[in-house]
């Protein structure tokens, strides 16, 4: 089991590295030069990250992975990863889901990138912030990563809010429902999280 998981893990870099430069953080305010150049050197930087990764894979080099679990909120397990060989490494922040045996794996896997954090956190916090708030219309707020994990909240009027974090939204079964303090234990966790990575780095 152990061999699969780790072999599982390093396909799964390639897979989701490949695909990371497709969107931007989603803010709230409209990107400005700076964001978009920062934003354009991570996206260089995965490219750089998937180039060495494949590199490592077809030369022979023996790759390592740590694997260090921060936390869980109900079915959603947080760790800090990190890949190495030689002289290179790569960290991230891993959320797993398990979704009971509906995908031949019976999980599923997202990375959030050391530098989505601070966004992911805002955009958590400003859900968190508004969900008392009464509305007397259909209102929605919606936040995803470069990997495709998702917070999304809504209400109509007269009803309460419902906040869901997806680790991949395409997936249905991939999708919890979080109360407030779910909402604060997430947060919590990525920091943690962060604090993990700079240790490792």
């Amino acid at each position: 089991m152990e061999k699969k998981y780790f072999g599982t893990v390093f396909i799964f870099i390639l897979a989701t590295l490949s695909v990371f430069g497709l969107a931007a953080c989603n803010g709230e305010n409209k990107p400005t030069q700076e964001t978009v150049v920062e934003e354009q050197a991570a996206v260089d930087s995965l490219a750089i990250a998937l180039h060495e990764v494949d590199s490592i894979l077809n030369s022979g080099q023996l790759a390592h992975l740590d694997v260090y679990e921060i936390g869980k909120i109900k079915n959603i397990s947080i760790s800090v990863q990190k890949a190495s060989a030689g002289d290179w490494s790569t960290s991230w922040i891993n959320l797993r889901k398990d979704c009971g045996g509906e995908y031949y794996y019976s999980w599923e896997d997202a990375r959030l990138l050391y530098d989505e954090c601070p966004y992911f956190i805002k955009a958590i916090n400003t859900i968190l912030s508004n969900r008392e708030r009464e509305v007397d219309h259909e209102e929605r707020y919606a936040y995803m990563t470069k990997d495709d994990i998702r917070v999304f909240a809504y209400a109509k009027s007269g009803n309460a809010w419902t906040i869901e974090l997806s680790v991949d939204y395409h997936k249905q079964n991939s999708t919890i429902t979080l109360a407030n303090k779910d909402v604060e234990d997430l947060i919590n966790l990525i920091q943690k999280s962060q604090e993990k990575i700079n240790q490792i780095q």
